[in-house]
């Protein structure tokens, strides 16, 4: 069975890259993963979560201008959730 929820995307200083995922419902904090320049956030967003070229590059776009970025309904698998953690 796969969960939807959303996908949240923040630019920290020195340009690194976090991103974290959180069930719809679910409340607190959600721990993430971390990622060194855009292009290693790029190729996880493509790879693992097969994420389009279009959303990708609207998603990086939009860490550059503002720092965040949110996807919503992205659909994971109890396993997927759990690399994610």
């Amino acid at each position: 069975m796969r969960t939807n929820g959303s996908l949240h995307l923040t630019q920290g200083p020195g340009r690194g890259y976090g991103l974290a995922y959180a069930p719809f419902g679910a409340t607190g904090e959600r721990p993430g993963l971390r990622f060194d320049d855009a292009r290693d956030l790029e190729r996880f967003l493509a790879g693992p979560l097969r994420l389009p070229r279009r959303e990708i590059l609207e998603a990086l776009r939009a860490l550059d201008r503002h720092g965040r970025y949110v996807i919503h309904e992205i659909w994971l698998s109890p396993d997927e959730v759990t690399a994610l953690a």
